[in-house]
């Protein structure tokens, strides 16, 4: 069996993703609390009043901003397509691979998990 290829990151990038997550996070918990929302932005923005539209506009900006500084981070043109693809889904993972690192090994292993994947 081969061995798994790793790949350094930046800490940049994984706060990038880190906070890619969150806005993700605070838009959903946003949307799930508008009235009727059942999936379907566009009927769910008829009748909101303007804060909440403005509050929605706002959170879907500062999702495609944070979305932006992880695809567009220059770390991913050091990579080829295929590499550049796993690299991106290991990103998406790190936390739970690192938490997954510090159960086996304690506290020393996110540290660790952060710079290498």
């Amino acid at each position: 069996m081969g061995r798994l290829k790793t790949f350094e990151c930046p800490d940049r990038l994984i706060e990038a993703q880190r906070a890619l997550e969150a806005a993700r996070a605070e838009r959903r918990a946003h949307l799930a609390a508008l009235p009727a929302f059942s999936g379907d932005l566009a009927a769910a923005r008829e009748g909101l009043a303007e804060e909440l539209l403005a509050e929605s506009a706002r959170l879907e900006e500062a999702e495609r901003q944070a979305a932006h500084a992880v695809w567009s981070d220059e770390y991913w043109a050091g990579l080829s397509g295929e590499d550049r693809v796993t690299a991106r889904s290991r990103l998406q993972h790190t936390d739970e691979q690192a938490e997954g690192s510090a159960a086996q090994s304690g506290a020393g292993g996110r540290a660790a998990a952060r710079h290498a994947w």
